[in-house]
């Protein structure tokens, strides 16, 4: 079991609530380490329960003091920066001699086929903003057998934001689903709360069950239909229903890359992959996870969730 854990990242959309969860943790107590960046221009944040380190990621020999002695490192580094940080703790885990690392790959299955078709075709992808060549680098740790292993968790879409509107297709203020290609193809997801204590599970489960694994976590499959359908039962107002095409989407992402806009090519395809039903978006198996019997937790009904989100929407 990964009792003593250095987490980097103390900010963004899975941060704050994964750190809390695992400081609620009493069975085990986790000794806890926050690493943050300290060119950040902001105070380090206090957290009771929690060692709070100032770090520079890009030096080398500061890192590996400030992962030595861990169990485990836990990234929750949030946007592309997480690619280059995640490399950068990894470099030092393994001279620290760290046994474990969760890279930041809180998204859909980056490794699918189809995902890697999507991720490195259409133009010039800068390898520091590849998801696809950051989850090889670890996965390349399974064939190598040295001390530092890997864990990825893979929950596909973050639900209650896609919900809540906060990252497109999905709109309720404006009463409003846009679905690619077909309303009726369904994509997987969890809710942050799920998903935190997902990773609590994980950090207790035997440590050889979960070595150099790609763990799906699904709390809730659906479709767009079904979306659409279930906010019209809560709200009773009609939603218009759009549809985007994978052309459409694949267009964006070479005109983006030929443009030099490799971000915005990048949430292109991440959209496609989540939401197309090919696969990589769609994690069934996840449904069947329980944390050996440590997730502690009930999945949440879509209804749920929905509900839950137009609430926020409406209060916000």
């Amino acid at each position: 079991m990964f009792t003593k854990l250095v987490i980097a990242g103390s900010t963004g959309y899975v941060a704050d609530a994964a750190i809390c969860a695992i400081l609620a943790s009493k069975d085990p107590v986790f000794d806890v380490t926050i690493l943050t960046r300290r060119d950040s221009g902001r105070e380090s944040p206090s957290r009771p329960g929690a060692k709070v380190i100032p770090v520079d990621y890009g030096k080398h020999d500061d890192l590996v003091h400030a992962v030595s002695g861990a169990d485990a490192i836990l990234s929750f580094i949030a946007g592309t920066q997480s690619k280059l940080v995640d490399l950068l703790l990894l470099k030092a885990a393994r001279e620290a001699g760290v046994r474990r690392i969760f890279p930041s790959e809180y998204t859909l299955d980056i490794l699918h086929p189809h995902a890697v078709s999507l991720l490195t075709e259409g133009g010039h992808w800068p390898e520091e903003i590849s998801p696809v060549a950051t989850a090889r680098k670890f996965l390349a740790l399974a064939d190598e057998g040295g001390l530092t292993s890997f864990t990825t968790l893979i929950p596909a879409a973050f639900m209650d934001g896609w919900l809540e509107g906060n990252f497109g297709l999905i709109d309720p203020k404006n009463h409003k689903v846009t679905a690619v290609d077909s309303g009726d193809r369904y994509f997987s997801g969890c809710s942050i709360p799920f998903l935190t204590a997902a990773i609590v599970a994980v950090l207790r489960m035997d440590e050889e069950k979960t070595k150099n694994k790609r763990i799906p976590i699904t709390e809730v499959r659906a479709t767009m239909n079904q979306i659409a359908d279930v906010f019209e039962e809560i709200t009773g107002t009609k939603f218009e229903r759009g549809l985007v095409t994978s052309q459409e989407l694949v267009d964006q992402r070479n005109t983006n890359l030929q443009a030099g806009n490799p971000l915005v090519a990048l949430f292109a395809m991440i959209q496609l992959a989540a939401f197309d039903g090919i696969g990589a978006g769609d994690l069934k198996e996840g449904l069947g996870f329980d944390g050996d019997g440590y997730l502690d937790v009930q999945r949440k009904s879509l209804k749920e969730l929905s509900i839950e989100a137009l609430t926020k929407v409406e209060t916000s």
